[in-house]
């Protein structure tokens, strides 16, 4: 699989950290045909927990978080490296050397 990287829009939402808040949100937006690009969901402090959705789709997971109540963050832009280990990691090197960085995600 060639590796690509492409700047991508995503947001996250705060939830409480307990079993089955990441599988009820997946469940939303697949019930939303949200095309999830990327998604993932760590510890923020002691009862809550970060979920960022990555997706080519900010219209749908606007109106999906608005349909259930969700308070997103804003929307960011970050980079998407999709391939295998090794040709992801020559891209990334590639870049650099090219002079982009995060900052050219806005």
């Amino acid at each position: 699989m060639p590796t690509t990287i492409r700047k991508v829009d995503y947001a996250y939402l705060t939830v409480p950290s307990k079993p089955g808040e990441a599988a009820r949100i997946l469940q939303a937006l697949r019930d939303a045909n949200v095309n999830l690009l990327a998604f993932s969901g760590f510890p923020q402090g002691r009862n809550q927990a970060q979920i960022d959705v990555v997706t080519d789709s900010i219209d749908g997971l606007k109106a999906a978080a608005k349909r259930h109540k969700w308070k997103l963050s804003r929307i960011k832009r970050a980079f998407l490296a999709q391939g295998t280990d090794e040709g992801s990691r020559n891209t990334a090197t590639r870049q650099g050397r090219a002079g982009e960085n995060q900052r050219d995600c806005g």
